[in-house]
């Protein structure tokens, strides 16, 4: 459950930049979404290495790989997906890539 409390650690640990590239708008909503279990603590793209703190205050395990273009994502899952849930999100992942590339293509011949 997402308490003020925990909302508030989080946002002290963020920059306060509000960029909106983590895609929440600014800092406060950021610290809300990841409080609430929604967004991943290594969201932050002015700071990526504040995930570490805030996966303690969450109570996350966070990788112990180092940062460097790799985004982190942690699972919320209990279990391992199937093989067939798997195709599933590897084909929806896939149509989404595919549209962006196309809407970049279109862009481009602008």
């Amino acid at each position: 459950m997402a308490t003020k409390e925990k909302i508030r650690e989080i946002y002290e640990i963020l920059p306060g930049l509000d960029c909106g590239f983590c895609g929440y708008g600014n800092c406060g909503r950021f610290a809300r979404a990841v409080a609430e279990g929604k967004a991943s603590p290594f969201g932050c793209r002015q700071n990526p290495w504040a995930g570490y703190r805030i996966s303690g205050i969450i109570g996350a395990k966070a990788p112990t790989i180092g940062y460097g273009l790799y985004q982190p994502v942690l699972s919320q899952r209990a279990e391992p997906l199937s093989p067939a849930l798997l195709r599933e999100e590897v084909s929806a992942l896939s149509g989404t890539v595919g549209n962006i590339l196309t809407r970049i293509q279109k862009l481009a011949k602008e």
